[in-house]
């Protein structure tokens, strides 16, 4: 089978499934890991923060040279899948122990113990998703079923953040407790930590045994990560799709990173209810996913980007507005909120694999792996930032760190930073990602144009494992 022919409903479901693994590793370490660090640790919000910046400075060098990597990588069993083979284990053993407190007093010795796990986690999970999320530039060239394929991609990572969301936090510090598998909050986020670090480990597996790579592709020259910083920042639309995405999902995670602290100490939703309006968030994104692909083929991919963004810059500030106690009338707008997040995070990854097209136009060579990691590289910097910005804010305002179970309430300017934070700094940082997204050139008629011209290019590089390569089984 061809590039050219649509996957299997199967082949959709497996490789969707590797969002899973993104779901879990995201949504954990987006919604709760900052508050584990603070509330549950004790660590003080600012170290915390340099801790997460930390992992994306070293992803600065991780990232492109994973993806340089998965670029030039020749094995007989392609050129992405045994890299993400390889992650499956340490993913899910770097996993829990992400959520594991060494029993050391020494705070610096908990920063110590915090900042190499994290490096090494993240390590290990770029070495996974990067090859997986390069994969979809390779399994078809057709504009609109590049939308369905990410739309199923994006169905599972939503179903994975729906249930990490909803039960994480549940599991951590309620039922390992109540089933007698914990004896305290600290050894029930452990034992969540070694329940969804297990499931980390499947969509690797499945992936390398139910797809193919294409045989036929265009490959990169020998190239160092600066060269490769270099080369694809030449490329137009990719500077404009990265520097919007980075604006949007920075915003995105200013609402992620401060949700928890929202609920409780602004909406102050009951105990168990706080993590169940998380999971109702993530279940709009999920239930509207056909709703995001319908707007995608109606509007094209910049235009839906466009009202999206529109829709969030109205949506948005309303969540600084709403009155202290007023988790009741928060639960419709949670499900408006999970439309506009679930097409958010849905359009910039239907539009990456045109960027790439557009480059081997150029170029004369497919470079995948290293326009995923750099885009890959400004999620976790957006990561990053949201935390670093949002715990500097709460540390300023005065917020009392390790009150995880306690009855100890917030002062009065926590509240008043939370409603700034969710409100304000999201709807400026979408704002100025719309701005950016004007200069995004490629259309569905230009796309067209692009893969009609890569059609009749004679100038195709194969792997050397081209022999051993076929297309996804039929």
């Amino acid at each position: 089978m061809t590039v050219e022919e649509r996957l299997s409903l199967l082949d959709k479901v497996v490789y969707g499934s590797g969002e899973w693994t993104s779901a879990i590793a995201g949504t954990t370490r987006s919604l709760f890991l900052n508050y584990f660090l603070v509330s549950v640790v004790g660590l003080v919000p600012n170290m915390v923060g340099l801790i997460l910046l930390l992992g994306r400075i070293w992803d600065a060098i991780n990232d492109p040279l994973v993806g340089v990597i998965s670029d030039r990588l020749s094995t007989r069993w392609g050129r992405r899948r045994p890299m993400m083979l390889m992650a499956a284990l340490p993913l899910g053993l770097l996993f829990a122990l992400l959520w594991f407190r060494p029993p050391a007093a020494n705070t610096a010795w908990l920063f110590v113990y915090f900042v190499i796990v994290s490096l090494a986690l993240d390590t290990v999970y770029t070495v996974f998703a990067v090859p997986h999320t390069a994969l979809l530039a390779e399994i078809t060239h057709d504009y609109s079923h590049r939308i369905s394929i990410v739309a199923w991609r994006n169905a599972f990572y939503l179903l994975g953040a729906l249930i990490t969301a909803g039960m994480f936090k549940r599991i951590a510090e309620d039922f390992t407790i109540a089933w007698g598998w914990a004896d305290s909050i600290l050894q029930g986020y452990m034992v969540a930590g070694w329940l969804f670090g297990l499931s980390l480990m499947i969509a690797p597996v499945l992936i390398f045994w139910r797809l193919r790579e294409p045989a036929h592709v265009r490959v990169p020259k020998q190239i160092n990560p600066l060269s490769a910083f270099q080369a694809v920042f030449r490329n137009q639309p990719f500077r404009a799709l990265s520097a919007s995405y980075f604006l949007a999902f920075t915003g995105l995670e200013f609402v992620v990173v401060s949700f928890i602290w929202y609920l409780q100490f602004v909406l102050q939703a009951p105990a168990g209810m706080d993590d169940t309006l998380a999971g109702l968030l993530l279940l709009g994104a999920l239930v509207t996913m056909p709703l995001t692909n319908l707007l995608i083929t109606r509007f094209g991919k910049r235009n839906s980007y466009l009202l999206v963004g529109a829709a969030w810059i109205v949506s948005i500030p309303l969540a600084a507005m709403f009155p202290t106690g007023g988790f009741k009338a928060f639960v419709p707008y949670c499900l408006w909120l999970g439309f506009i997040y679930g097409a958010g995070i849905t359009v910039p990854g239907a539009m990456l694999p045109d960027v790439i097209e557009y480059d081997e136009l150029q170029t004369g060579e497919r470079r995948e792996g290293i326009f995923t990691a750099y885009l890959t590289f400004f999620r976790k910097l957006g990561s990053a930032l949201a935390v670093l910005v949002v715990n500097f804010i709460l540390a300023r305002s005065g917020l009392i760190e390790g009150t995880a179970g306690t009855d100890i309430a917030q002062p009065q300017t926590v509240v008043v930073a939370l409603r700034f934070i969710i409100g304000i700094l999201p709807t400026l940082m979408v704002a100025g990602s719309l701005w950016v997204i004007r200069y995004y050139p490629i259309t569905k008629t230009y796309h067209e144009e692009i893969k009609a011209k890569l059609k009749q290019s004679p100038n195709v590089t194969t792997t050397s494992s081209a022999e051993n390569s076929i297309a996804f089984r039929s």
